[in-house]
């Protein structure tokens, strides 16, 4: 997990570096601020998990949401899928991850154009493990819990960086030689832009 931090860390203050010297981009004060629908895409990598397998791959997908502001303070909903190459060795045999998704609740405090923010809800992932020429096929739920951080751009684009962790606790794979149980969580880090409407 410190190693995620220390990633997450580096792409928030390469936004905020960003967003500070941007000259002639969002001025606080003018636009429409957070509020409102927002759709982006994003790419993020599996820096490793939790348990008897760490996951580790890069993946990119879609988000999409709409958020409430009052002030400096938002909150909203989103959902994300995201496709990729995930897979983790463990247990004599390999863990893969070809997508996750999750429907989240988020809210955060607004720094002018800067959006700190949390996020969690649910989350669902597929799965298969293979060993000695033989797979099964999973499907997962679980939750992910994650921070965050938003910058206005213009006001319409915005783009993020976010640390999340998934937790999908012990799945039972079924294998030859009989039932086997893995812990299939995982950290991601996650960057993207998106529109505002």
């Amino acid at each position: 997990m410190s190693k995620s931090i220390v990633f997450g860390i580096a792409a928030l203050s390469l936004l905020c570096a960003f967003s500070a010297r941007a000259d002639g981009f969002y001025q606080p004060g003018y636009g429409p601020g957070f509020a409102g629908a927002e759709a982006g895409g994003m790419i993020g990598a599996a820096i490793g998990g939790t348990g008897n397998v760490s996951p580790t791959g890069a993946g990119g997908g879609l988000y999409a949401g709409y958020n409430l502001q009052n002030g400096p303070i938002v909150g909203g909903v989103e959902g994300d899928a995201i496709l990729g190459a995930i897979s983790g060795s463990g247990q004599g045999g390999t863990l893969n991850q070809n997508w996750l998704s999750s429907l989240r609740v988020r809210g955060g405090w607004a720094f002018g154009n800067v959006l700190a923010y949390g996020t969690i809800g649910p989350a669902w992932a597929s799965s298969s493990f293979q060993r000695d020429g033989f797979s099964f096929d999973k499907s997962l739920h679980g939750y992910t819990i994650g921070i965050g951080g938003e910058v206005a751009l213009t006001r319409n684009i915005s783009a993020r960086a976010e640390i999340r962790h998934y937790d999908f606790g012990a799945a039972t794979y079924y294998m030859p030689t009989g039932p086997l149980k893995l812990s299939t969580g995982n950290n991601m880090l996650l960057v993207g832009v998106g529109a505002h409407f």
